[in-house]
């Protein structure tokens, strides 16, 4: 009989907490005026937890987009409350927290982006300028090396691992690095090029 009880129990306890999940998103909702449809149907192909998820993510897009940076970093938090999986809330709370200054928040945010996806070449290009920022430029140059082992055509990769490299000394090397990404579109690159009086078009092969 003891058994049964505590197998009741854990049901009726799981029971609960998918209705407070229920109702917690339909208050969400109702608040924001938006369709209960649409996450009744996002509920039955992703579950409850993931599409609560999913809203506040979308929120803090919307947060973000218009400025309110707080705000936005504090909806992407709540998402991983609820998904601690949701590598897109990482990334863009990693991105909140690297323009906000906090180096430490924002290398935890990559650095598990990374733990869950490590095959994406813009992760690894972000937390190598985070590393950068706060001295670490071997960790830094490691980083921008896999961002274009990954994607040989990020040009952002190539002008940080050339600004790495001159930082050392200037050499051929590490001019090659900015030369190609200016060759890639990046406008940073191109600028530097310009203002230090070299003429990326023909300068390197």
């Amino acid at each position: 009989m003891r058994l049964k009880k505590e197998k009741y129990s854990w049901s009726k306890w799981a029971i609960v907490k998918k209705i407070a999940n229920v109702l917690h998103a339909t208050s969400f909702f109702l608040k924001n005026r938006l369709l209960l449809g649409t996450f009744f149907s996002a509920v039955r192909k992703i579950g409850i937890r993931y599409a609560i998820a999913e809203l506040y993510y979308k929120k803090g897009l919307r947060k973000s987009r218009e400025g309110d940076y707080s705000a936005a970093a504090t909806l992407f938090s709540r998402a991983l409350d609820f998904h601690p999986g949701h590598t897109n809330a990482y990334f863009s709370r990693g991105l909140i927290r690297t323009r906000r200054g906090d180096n430490p928040g924002a290398l935890a945010d990559y650095s598990r982006v990374i733990e869950l996806y490590p095959d994406v070449s813009m992760v690894y290009n972000n937390r190598g300028m985070v590393r950068k920022k706060t001295g670490d430029q071997n960790g830094a140059l490691q980083d921008f090396n896999k961002a274009i082992e990954l994607d040989p055509a990020n040009p952002s990769a190539y002008f940080n691992r050339g600004l790495i490299k001159i930082e050392g000394r200037m050499d051929a090397r590490a001019l090659a690095n900015i030369v190609q990404a200016a060759r890639l579109g990046n406008d940073e690159a191109r600028t530097w090029l310009e203002n230090s009086g070299y003429r990326w078009e023909y300068d390197c092969n």
